[in-house]
């Protein structure tokens, strides 16, 4: 058997039943959590927000992540890394052969993110991240998994376990920042929600605080609300133009320009 075809096997095995929540959890925790997502029919699944560091493993069939204007489809054999605040709507697609869609669910206490970021200053605050499954990265996520499912190893272990998944996903510069200024906050909701009509008592309600303050944090920081929300859809545009390959109205639709005649006076004047 392959090596490829191993690697999913073994994991095929952790993700033997169905056993996702209700509903997916939110707000901060000190704990890790691990669903299995197995579906014999397509569904899409709105409105997801992971407040933690996320993974999630393609084990078998396809996985379409709808998020910041983009539409993208992501194959079995995929680990899709998912910042803290991230916010889309996801279908997930049976493969043809077998007609089983299976994925792995792992979530990332705050603080032992942080702990493993000290490791690799240089982490970003990351949109999501697309990473091949390779025998490094799928040993380290199989060996996370067994014990939290097992729900009998002691805290310090399964975090020493949850460490070494993060540890390999810094190796490979995947590992994704929390937002550390306020800019970089508004960056975070305007980055996944682009096309909606944000205002400043939207974004200081997200963010927990009031508009005023909102304002004051910005300016203390040598930016304001306007420049930092025209900077995030114009770069997101920009990809949507370049990579995508959608026309300068669908851009603009996408990002929250409702006029595309002064979007491509944004772009040129950037």
């Amino acid at each position: 058997m392959p090596e490829a075809q191993q690697i999913l096997e073994k994991l095929r095995r952790l993700a033997g039943k169905d056993n996702r929540p209700a509903t997916m959890p939110v707000g901060e925790k000190n704990y890790s959590t691990l669903f299995t997502f197995v579906t014999r029919q397509r569904e899409r699944i709105a409105g997801s927000t992971f407040s933690q560091v996320s993974i999630v493993v393609l084990v078998e069939g396809f996985k379409d992540v709808l998020s910041m204007g983009r539409h993208l489809r992501f194959p079995a054999g995929t680990v899709l890394v998912l910042p803290a605040g991230w916010r889309g709507d996801v279908v997930n697609d049976p493969d043809p052969q077998s007609g089983v869609y299976r994925a792995i669910f792992i979530s990332f206490p705050n603080e032992l993110v942080r702990r493993a970021l000290r490791a690799f200053p240089s982490g970003r605050v990351a949109s999501q991240i697309n990473l091949p499954l390779d025998p490094v990265l799928a040993a380290a996520i199989h060996h996370a998994g067994e014990g939290i499912a097992s729900a009998e190893l002691p805290t310090a272990l399964i975090e020493h376990r949850l460490m070494e998944v993060l540890m390999v996903l810094g190796i490979r510069g995947a590992l994704p920042a929390s937002p550390e200024t306020t800019a970089e906050a508004v960056r975070a909701l305007v980055r996944w929600q682009p096309d909606r009509a944000w205002t400043a008592d939207l974004i200081a309600a997200e963010l927990g605080t009031s508009n005023a303050t909102l304002r004051r944090r910005l300016s203390q920081e040598g930016s304001s609300l306007r420049a930092v929300m025209a900077s995030e859809r114009v770069a997101l545009a920009t990809t949507l133009l370049t990579e995508d390959g959608l026309s300068l109205r669908e851009a603009a639709l996408a990002t929250g320009y409702r006029s595309p005649r002064r979007f491509a006076e944004r772009l040129r004047n950037t």
